[in-house]
């Protein structure tokens, strides 16, 4: 078998560069999915659920998650 040419080097390190970039690529997916939590509403929302009601302290007003509505009920 004959001497390492630099054609040999460059196949190697364009190889590895190569592979690399998979295996950065790959971790990248793989971290960012395991940590990612499901979001149920997008930043700066509010979720749907009883808030205090700003007219009348002593209630709670319902939200669907896109508007106020009609329907109120006392604090407990």
């Amino acid at each position: 078998m004959g001497a390492i040419s630099v054609w040999h080097i460059l196949i190697l390190l364009v190889l590895f560069a190569i592979m690399a970039g998979i295996g950065g690529v790959t971790y990248l997916v793989v971290k960012s999915s395991s940590t990612r939590q499901p979001r149920l509403q997008p930043p700066g929302t509010i979720a749907p659920g009883w808030y205090p009601d700003n007219a009348n302290p002593a209630m709670l007003r319902w939200f669907d998650g896109h508007q106020w509505t009609a329907q109120t009920q006392p604090r407990q």
